[in-house]
């Protein structure tokens, strides 16, 4: 059943009514494998990409009725989640977030104006300096004039039915049959208000919480933070958070860093575009289910919290994966075969390109677009002194300057070309002459360098090592023809 059309509405409006997906489509999720249907509410598909959102409507409307001013200074703490909503809302924010909170997260709340961020150190105890509760209450006695100290985690705000509309989403989604709701644990709000709601209304239900290994919240205990080390975000503690509720949770389940992260890999595999805490969550359900011995009628929904692309840096990247040690063997093995096994060894020379064929940067625009509309070319390399290769320019670019009136065929091509940085001549320093940096590439290079290359670009002109000459052009297409020559075609 598709999901219902609304017309244009304010964006607070599109929070919530997030769809429900099955999971089975997800590598070992499937029915063959998992002992219970697992179907994932998709709360990473709010508009600012997380849980979050709904909670920072519901601060917002009590914020309205306490007669707080719209331009009042909220001091906002927890992973960045809650003030990227609650920037999404036009609110003016001064951010506490742990150390370990992704840069993603610090670039995308600094794009939404927010430029007052003060880290916190992962893992401090309630009532120490340097929990972020007394740094924000500090902080509001220092800024005065109105501002507000916002944290989940203190129970300032009623969030009941904010998780009560979130349940009784569930519910209708799944026709009223939901053996168990698996979800990570932070603040403790979300497991609380769920477990209470959703034990009203599908009696029986099992409630599973989920949290990193080292974190302490399912110990119910304090214990030394340095000791409690992990680097999944939004879920976890070092000590219990007040606002969980005593008997909310059914059964604790701890997860490992390098089974979140993995499995949120599976899962954007699987078109599940989640972050790890999900990840984690998913991990824990399929363990649970197994565990429990649910049957293949049993329904399992797990809450999937935020968005994967908060994670460019870490999640998303192969480098930051294998440099921690997060990839399974499957998935190791696998970039290991792209990254060396695809290529033997070979390096661009093996690609056998034909001679570059240039123009120089005193020929004229329109001499350069005959030359590449009867090779067939996108780009051709320019040269300038001495043959060394200063630039490029593109057919599509020079077609739309030619066709805009912005050059005229007889326009010298040194105007209008991309330059390389450091390649200007003394006359032409200072111009409008668009620079791109320049990456050495030569017949040595391996091709396992040159597919990283073409992760951010399109083309590549091969030099020698003194950039003297300009011996050929590489695509990614080039590189692809290669490898099905040698049948490892695998991208």
């Amino acid at each position: 059943m598709s999901r219902a059309l609304q017309g244009i509405v304010d964006i607070v409006d599109t929070i919530g009514n997030t769809p429900m997906a099955r999971l089975s489509s997800v590598e070992g999720l499937g029915a063959a494998v998992c002992s219970a249907e697992l179907v994932g509410k998709l709360e990473y598909m709010n508009p600012g990409g997380s849980i979050k959102d709904r909670v920072a409507k519901h601060i917002i409307k009590q914020l309205d009725t306490q007669g707080t001013p719209k331009d009042a200074l909220l001091v906002v703490a927890g992973p960045g989640n809650l003030a990227i909503s609650l920037a999404m809302l036009q609110r003016r924010l001064l951010c506490l977030v742990p150390e370990r909170t992704s840069s993603d997260r610090i670039r995308l709340l600094k794009a939404a104006g927010i430029t007052d961020i003060v880290r916190t150190l992962d893992g401090a105890l309630p009532g120490s300096p340097e929990h972020p509760v007394q740094i924000g209450r500090r902080i509001v006695e220092q800024r005065g004039h109105g501002a507000v100290y916002v944290d989940e985690e203190q129970g300032q705000w009623d969030l009941a039915l904010c998780y009560e509309e979130l349940a009784a989403e569930m519910v209708a989604q799944c026709g009223g049959k939901v053996d168990a709701l698996v979800l990570g644990v932070d603040t403790g709000n979300a497991a609380t208000h769920l477990a209470r709601a959703l034990r009203e209304t599908t009696p029986g239900v099992q409630i599973v919480g989920v949290e990193p290994a080292n974190s302490a919240i399912g110990e119910q205990t304090i214990s030394n933070p340095l000791a409690r080390r992990w680097l999944c975000e939004d879920i976890g503690r070092a000590y219990a958070p007040p606002a969980l509720e005593a008997g909310a949770i059914d059964m604790w389940m701890q997860v490992s860093d390098a089974v979140a992260y993995s499995m949120a890999r599976r899962l954007i595999t699987g078109g599940i575009h989640a972050g790890p805490a999900a990840g984690a969550s998913v991990a824990a359900a399929r363990t649970y289910a197994a565990a429990a011995g649910l049957q293949k009628s049993s329904r399992v929904v797990v809450l999937l919290g935020d968005t994967a692309r908060n994670y460019g840096d870490t999640l998303l990247s192969d480098e930051w994966m294998l440099a921690h040690d997060l990839l399974d063997a499957r998935m190791l093995g696998d970039l290991q075969r792209r990254q060396l096994g695809q290529y033997r060894g070979a390096s661009i020379e093996d690609l056998q390109l034909p001679a570059a064929v240039t123009v120089r940067a005193e020929d004229s625009i329109g001499a350069a677009v005959a030359l590449m509309g009867e090779n067939d070319f996108s780009q051709v390399p320019v040269t300038g002194a001495h043959r060394r290769l200063v630039g490029y320019l593109t057919l599509s670019a020079a077609q739309t300057l030619l066709d805009s009136g912005v050059a005229s065929p007889s326009s010298p091509v040194s105007r209008f070309m991309l330059r390389f940085a450091g390649s200007d001549s003394a006359e032409q320093r200072g111009s409008n002459v668009r620079h791109r940096r320049y990456w050495l590439i030569t017949p040595e290079t391996p091709l396992s360098e040159l597919a990283r290359f073409f992760e951010t670009h399109s083309v590549a002109f091969v030099t020698d090592a003194s950039r003297k000459f300009c011996l050929g052009i590489a695509t990614k297409q080039d590189l692809m023809s290669f490898l099905s020559r040698r049948n490892t075609f695998q991208f």
